[in-house]
């Protein structure tokens, strides 16, 4: 009786075909370090878009080694426009290019369903952030934090629609409940991409006509929508917000208090996607009291508790002008007077919300009365 025809199995091949393809990474990697061969990194990102999670994941780490030697030694810094015609410029300007393009592919891998190539590429982006902050601060000699690189990530992330429990706690755990910073300019972020995203779905309404009125709208609100559960399942989640100042201790980049903060006439940056969403003067605390100005230099505004609480309300109160569910409303209303009012910069300003909470009515409307009378009794409103 003949034998039956064992067949083999695709996952043999597939894993000899990744180690060739990994090892072929290796060496186009190793040949970058003669510049002759920077072409190596094309070839290299082509791997970045392959179908095999695996090649991805080589690759990604690949070009971030790669990058990051690149950036602390200078060759990702923007010419001087008297410079741009040679030859060395021409090579920087190709080389950021590149650069530019293997960030916007690693925030697109955020959004991926595989959390095997979510994660690596989150890990690989707050690793970047670090790196053009400490590149910026030893070129400037002043304070920075790459938030240009942060801030595009933030929008990823909140208008995702592969946002999974993995990549939340990742996020949350490892990043936003750790770290100062990182979790300040996450909440000044957010605030801004929620406000910005309200503000342009108001204007598509005003602009649609009554027959297209539904047609037209329900896409921009299912936007909001999505951007709503994600902002909520984050923020919801965060619970290491500062009560002192002596608190905020704890930074992903480096703590401010090393650099004399410059004014902003005199303070340059060479950011490579630009100088957005800084701190300014107008985050820092009111002017010191009477007596305070000629004794002590004023803080940097990073380590303000004021500027923390700024950027914790105007992101609760812009995410409350999101569509908010039920549920959400309940969870909310719930978690308000612990983990919400005392870290509000003005607590009056939750009459608008607990009004609306009061109007869904049902169990939620009993949560908002509760609100209401603590406001009263608390805040003498």
């Amino acid at each position: 009786m003949p034998q039956p025809i064992k067949r083999k199995r695709g996952n043999g091949s597939s894993t000899e075909n990744f180690k060739e393809i990994r090892q072929n990474i290796r060496q186009l990697e190793a040949g970058l370090s003669d510049k002759s061969n920077l072409n190596n990194i094309v070839e290299i990102f082509k791997y970045c878009k392959s179908s095999n999670p695996q090649i991805v994941h080589a690759a990604i780490h690949s070009l971030n080694r790669v990058f990051t030697a690149l950036l602390m030694k200078g060759d990702l810094r923007k010419p001087k426009v008297s410079d741009e015609s040679s030859a060395k410029a021409k090579v920087q300007l190709w080389l950021r290019e590149q650069y530019t393009d293997y960030l916007s592919h690693l925030r697109s891998l955020l959004q991926n369903d595989e959390p095997g190539l979510q994660l690596p590429a989150l890990n690989i982006l707050m690793g970047i952030i670090k790196s053009e902050s400490e590149n910026t601060m030893n070129t400037s000699g002043a304070y920075h934090f790459a938030n240009n690189v942060y801030g595009l990530i933030v929008r990823e992330i909140l208008s995702n629609p592969n946002f999974n429990e993995h990549l939340r706690k990742e996020l949350v755990e490892k990043y936003l409940n750790v770290y100062d910073d990182l979790r300040h300019y996450f909440f000044k972020d957010a605030a801004e991409i929620i406000e910005h995203a309200y503000q342009n779905n108001k204007s598509s309404a005003k602009k649609t006509t009554k027959e297209s009125k539904k047609q037209k709208l329900s896409e921009p609100q299912d936007d909001l929508r999505l951007m709503a559960k994600n902002v909520f399942s984050i923020i919801e989640g965060i619970r290491t917000m500062p009560t002192e100042a002596s608190e905020i201790n704890e930074f992903w980049t480096v703590n401010p208090i090393k650099y004399e903060p410059k004014s902003n006439k005199t303070r340059k940056t060479d950011d490579l996607l630009g100088d957005e969403g800084l701190l300014s003067d107008s985050d820092a605390d009111d002017e010191p009291e009477e007596g305070e100005k000629t004794k002590k230099k004023r803080k940097h505004p990073l380590l303000q508790l004021n500027v923390h609480k700024r950027g914790f309300s105007d992101c609760w109160l812009n995410f409350f002008k999101l569509p908010l569910t039920e549920e959400m409303y309940k969870q909310i209303l719930l978690i308000l007077h612990k983990r919400i009012l005392p870290h509000l910069y003005e607590p009056k300003l939750l009459m608008d919300f607990l009004t609306d909470s009061y109007n869904v009515g049902g169990a939620v409307s009993l949560l908002a009365l509760n609100g209401l009378f603590t406001l009263i009794i608390d805040h003498n409103l």
